[in-house]
């Protein structure tokens, strides 16, 4: 586990000691289980997240049962599409938009699972209503363009993404897909642009480093390639895909 992640994970178990005490006070108190419920998630503890947002949604009082129920499905479909479970995030998803329609991130997270099933043309409508919306959250056109780009509507990609790069500019993985239309593009000069602007944005950005290095593999500068992938392999040591394409630069 890096560093940054570690923080993350101590971060959540702080808050689960701090929702326990909550409820230690007040066994009642449907927002702490419900809370406890989504920290479980996000530590992978699906058995015990599950079991609490269920006893949340059992705790909630009348005028506050809907809510309760909304957020406890959209937690689940979040969990289940991490387990790549995507027929059963795909259903708590519908649940959570049947009760609200209006919240943006969940047709944020609808269009996420349905470009995850390679459903990506269905997807995109699921963006658009995101992001009128939530129109000033990066997320949901970089989803859209990922999923143009997975439609190969190349052009209608790299339009969402300067809208989003207008708002956003220092948005690393905006970059980075604009990088991806240009290479689809066979354009890799203005992809090298982009990752380069995404490596400025986050110097960490594991994909970008790799991505650079292949697309001077596809110019012919083994060179350079090599130093961007070397740099990817330190941010992911051991990754396959990376040691496939440094092996190809021994050849």
């Amino acid at each position: 586990m890096n560093p940054r992640d570690q923080d993350i994970d101590d971060m959540l178990y702080n808050l689960l000691d701090v929702f326990d005490e909550g409820l230690k006070d007040d066994p009642d108190n449907e927002i702490a289980c419900m809370y406890k419920g989504i920290t479980l998630n996000k530590l992978s503890r699906y058995d015990e997240g599950f079991a609490c947002l269920d006893k949340a949604v059992d705790m909630a009082p009348a005028e506050a049962k809907n809510f309760t129920r909304e957020v406890c499905y959209v937690s689940k479909g979040m969990a289940m599409n991490y387990m790549r479970r995507y027929e059963d995030a795909l259903s708590y998803y519908e649940k959570a938009l049947n009760l609200n329609s209006s919240r943006g991130v969940t047709h944020y997270f609808m269009g996420n699972v349905l470009d995850n099933m390679r459903r990506s043309e269905e997807s995109i409508q699921y963006f658009d209503n995101a992001i009128r919306l939530e129109d000033r959250f990066p997320d949901v056109y970089y989803g859209k363009a990922h999923a143009l780009n997975n439609c190969k509507r190349f052009q209608d990609a790299l339009k969402c993404l300067r809208e989003l790069l207008e708002m956003h500019p220092n948005y690393a993985n905006g970059h980075y897909e604009m990088a991806t239309s240009y290479m689809a593009l066979q354009n890799p000069n203005e992809a090298i642009k982009c990752y380069k602007k995404a490596i400025k944005a986050d110097p960490n950005h594991k994909k970008a480093h790799e991505y650079m290095g292949l697309a001077y593999m596809a110019m012919h500068h083994d060179h350079i390639a090599r130093r961007y992938l070397n740099k990817a392999l330190e941010l992911a040591p051991g990754d396959p895909d990376v040691l496939e394409l440094l092996a190809l630069l021994e050849d």
